[in-house]
């Protein structure tokens, strides 16, 4: 059982803190105003005076402001930046993997991928920092599944593992990482046999099967709590089965998370809400900004300029846990 508290970083007075569920605080505000990151496997890394450390739940410095930039722990490891070069660290502040590269993703499926300088086309290390794969293009892939969606030196996509088989061969447009069982591919050809111009996606299993036929397009395609976002002069959502669930009746429909999803309905209105997994307006349109729900809350953000952006949290039934401040 997980006895962690649920803590949310959250700004007040020009500075930052953390509360709980139901907008108590929990750790005082005297971190850097973007100074908070979420908790991630009892730690979160924190600002102070522009150096990053990390703290527990109580507030406790566990490991000591030092870094130019500290991100959330996984897998046991979080990356850092010191003097312009990204490492990883342990629970201990230990570098396990010393800071050489020009850019890091966080571990995952116990590897993470990173680059060497700005030109890099990306490789694979494992948690000792040893390479594990590299020679490819691996800028737009991710490691999901057990499958890493790459091109090959001929520009046509498919699917390797980790030790560089071909688990799906390269005969595809474009392909994007495996969600809850199912790859996004665009064909070189569409359904009619012409050429696919529109990069209209179907969903693969990872035995090469489809699953949907390619007809669909979208921002960002893969599904998420059962429903993937298409786009047809409007957004909608698809089920499982390529069934259009809810209509293409929204300028922007984002990733299903905890139930609902951000959107943003046609005509002037720039503002973002929430619809359920139906297509009906939980929360509306009124903020400019939301991120993904995350244990029950929801950051938002309002205001029209960015150097006045207020912030605050809301809940699913868009109560305000904590008013929007800066």
């Amino acid at each position: 059982m997980n006895d962690t508290p649920k803590l949310f970083p959250a700004k007040k007075d020009g500075k930052s803190g953390y509360i709980n569920s139901t907008g108590q605080i929990v750790i005082d505000f005297h971190f850097d105003f973007f100074g908070c990151r979420e908790f991630s496997e009892g730690l979160a890394s924190v600002i102070v005076n522009g150096k990053a450390g990390y703290i527990d739940t109580n507030g406790n410095f566990i490991i000591q402001p030092k870094f130019d930039l500290a991100m959330p722990f996984s897998e046991g490891l979080a990356y850092v930046e010191l003097n312009d070069k990204y490492g990883y660290i342990n629970k201990s502040g230990e570098f396990v993997i010393k800071p050489q590269y020009y850019s890091c993703d966080s571990f995952f499926e116990g590897f993470a991928l990173v680059k060497d300088s700005v030109t890099s086309k990306g490789f694979f290390i494992d948690k000792n920092g040893k390479i594990k794969l590299q020679g490819r293009n691996f800028l737009l892939s991710e490691l999901r599944e057990g499958l890493i969606n790459c091109p090959d030196d001929k520009g046509n996509w498919g699917f390797i593992d980790i030790d560089n088989n071909v688990s799906i061969d390269f005969k595809y447009k474009f392909t994007r990482p495996f969600y809850e069982g199912k790859g996004a591919v665009a064909p070189k050809k569409d359904i009619d046999g012409k050429a696919n111009r529109k990069d209209k996606y179907g969903f693969i299993n990872q035995q090469n099967e489809f699953l949907i036929e390619p007809i669909f397009q979208g921002a960002g395609i893969r599904f998420s709590d059962g429903l993937c976002a298409v786009w047809d002069e409007g957004y909608g959502c698809i089920d499982e089965k390529g069934l259009l669930i809810i209509p293409y009746e929204f300028d922007l429909i984002k990733h299903f998370n905890e139930g609902l999803a951000v959107f943003k309905p046609k005509g002037r209105n720039k503002k973002y809400g929430f619809i359920d997994k139906t297509g009906i307006v939980k929360i509306e349109a009124k903020y400019t900004h939301l991120d993904d729900f995350y244990n029950g809350l929801s950051e938002v953000i309002i205001g029209t300029e960015y150097e006045n952006f207020k912030y605050g949290y809301i809940n699913q039934n868009g109560e305000e846990i904590w008013e929007p401040r800066r």
